[in-house]
C-alpha cells in the first residue's frame, strides 16, 4: 500500500469511526473480519462456531471480503472496508486473521477485544514486523496496530508472533491451535479420507504424495512457490506412488501441463484448504509452509524441498533453523525427494514433541475454542 492510498483509506475510515464513536460499543456483538476470502475459514470458522456454541446470545457479524490490486478492485474494497470501520467501531469483540485496515486506524476503545488469530499455525517464516527486510513505508507505521490480544497454539509461537505483531508477549496467548483439531481427532481423519477416496478413484489403491509449495514475494508481487521439476519426480519415485498437487489459493499456479503430461495424478482446488487433504495424503511434500505443523499430528512422512534455503533464510527468512529444528527430511532435489519419499522415515516422538512445541497439547487442542471464548467473552455473573 502506497503512502496516497493509506491516507485516503485512514482518512475516510477515521471520519467513519468517530462518528461511530458517539454510539455506544455493543459488548453483546463480535465482528469476525478477514480480507482473505469470501467464506471464513481455518481458525476464523473455528471461532464463529466457538461463539455460536457457546455464547449463543452473542450477535455474530461476518465480513469475509477479499483485498484486491487493480484499481476497481481498491476501490470496491475501501467501500467495504468503511463498513467494517463502523463495525468495528461498534462491536465489543473484534477477531481477525490476516492484516485488517480498520483495526490498524483505529485504537481500540473502552473495554474493546480486538484479536488476532492468524490464518496459519506455528511460526515458520517470518512475517509482519519479524519479516526480512522489514515492512516499509505506511506498512511500517500501520502494519498489525491496534491487537489487545493474539492467539496461537504452542509456546514455540509466542515470542516470534509478539514480534510480528509488535505487542507484549504477555497478550499472546498459548491456547492451542484452533486450526489442529479435525486432525488430532483420528475418527474424523478416517472419516475425510473415505470421503476424498470416494470422490478422487483415481488415487485408490496406490499412496499418495501430496505436493503444496507456498508462496514466494509479498502483495501483488507474489508467485506461484516450488522449484520441482515435476516430470522428473514422477520418473524419480515408484510408481506405487501417485502425485496430487495443490497450490498456494493466494496465487494461480499452473499445473495443467504436468497434469496433462502425466507428470501429477490429480490437481487439487485450489480453495481447498491443504489441512482437508491431509487425511488422504501419505506423504507431504511441500517447502517453507507452515501446514507442517498440522501435518506432524498425523505421524506421517515429510519431505522439504529446500534447494534455496540460504536464499529464504534470509528473505523474508525463518524464525526456527530448518536444519536444526524441523522434522522430516530436508532435500534439494527431486531425486532426493524421491528416496526420502519412497525410505518414509517418521519418528513418531519427535514428530509428536515438534506437534506439541508448536500446536499445543492433545488437550490443549481439544480445548482451544472454549479457552478464546473465555477469554473473549469472559462470562458475567449475574
Amino acid at each position: 500500500m502506497g503512502w496516497l492510498e493509506y491516507l485516503l483509506a485512514g482518512t475516510a475510515i477515521r471520519i467513519v469511526g468517530a462518528i461511530a464513536s458517539r454510539l455506544p460499543v455493543d459488548a453483546h456483538r463480535v465482528l469476525l473480519a478477514s480480507p482473505r476470502g469470501r467464506e471464513l475459514n481455518g481458525a476464523l470458522a473455528v471461532a464463529r462456531d466457538a461463539v455460536h456454541t457457546l455464547r449463543p446470545n452473542t450477535k455474530i457479524t461476518v465480513l469475509a471480503e477479499p483485498y484486491g490490486y487493480g484499481l476497481a478492485a481498491k476501490i470496491g474494497y475501501l467501500l467495504r472496508v468503511l463498513r467494517g470501520a463502523w463495525l468495528v467501531r461498534r462491536s465489543g469483540v473484534v477477531i481477525v486473521d490476516n492484516a485488517y485496515l480498520p483495526v490498524h486506524v483505529l485504537a481500540p476503545r473502552r473495554g474493546q477485544r480486538i484479536a488476532q488469530v492468524w490464518h496459519a499455525s506455528g511460526a515458520l517464516k517470518r512475517f509482519g514486523h519479524a519479516a526480512q527486510p522489514a515492512p516499509r513505508g505506511p506498512e511500517a507505521r500501520f502494519l498489525h496496530r491496534g491487537y489487545t490480544d493474539a492467539f496461537v497454539g504452542g509456546e514455540a509461537a509466542r515470542a516470534p508472533y509478539a514480534a510480528a505483531f509488535r505487542m507484549d508477549a504477555s497478550h499472546v496467548h498459548a491456547i492451542g491451535s484452533l486450526r489442529a483439531a479435525p486432525l488430532a481427532n483420528a475418527a474424523h481423519v478416517a472419516t475425510r479420507r473415505a470421503e476424498l477416496l470416494s470422490r478422487y478413484p483415481q488415487i485408490a489403491g496406490r499412496k499418495l504424495l501430496l505436493y503444496a509449495p507456498t508462496f514466494r514475494g509479498r502483495g501483488e508481487s507474489r508467485s506461484g512457490g516450488g522449484a520441482v521439476d515435476l516430470a522428473a519426480l514422477r520418473a524419480a519415485l515408484p510408481r506405487e506412488w501417485a502425485i496430487g498437487v495443490k497450490g498456494h489459493p493466494g496465487v494461480a499456479t499452473d499445473f495443467a501441463a504436468a497434469l496433462a503430461t502425466g507428470s501429477v495424478d490429480l490437481i487439487f482446488d485450489r480453495a481447498d484448504e491443504v489441512e482437508s487433504l491431509f487425511p488422504v495424503a501419505d506423504a507431504l511434500l511441500t517447502d517453507y509452509s507452515a501446514s507442517i505443523f498440522e501435518w506432524s499430528l498425523l505421524l506421517r512422512p515429510l519431505v522439504l524441498f529446500v534447494p534455496d534455503l540460504a536464499d529464504y533464510q534470509t528473505t523474508p527468512g525463518l524464525f526456527p533453523d530448518l536444519e536444526r529444528e524441523a522434522i522430516g527430511d530436508l532435500v534439494r532435489s527431486e531425486r532426493e525427494a524421491a528416496a526420502a519419499v519412497a525410505a518414509s522415515r517418521v519418528d513418531p516422538a519427535a514428530w509428536r514433541a515438534f506437534a506439541e512445541r508448536h500446536l499445543g497439547s492433545p488437550q490443549q487442542i481439544t480445548d482451544a475454542p472454549r479457552r478464546l471464548v473465555e477469554i473473549l467473552l469472559p462470562e458475567r455473573s449475574a
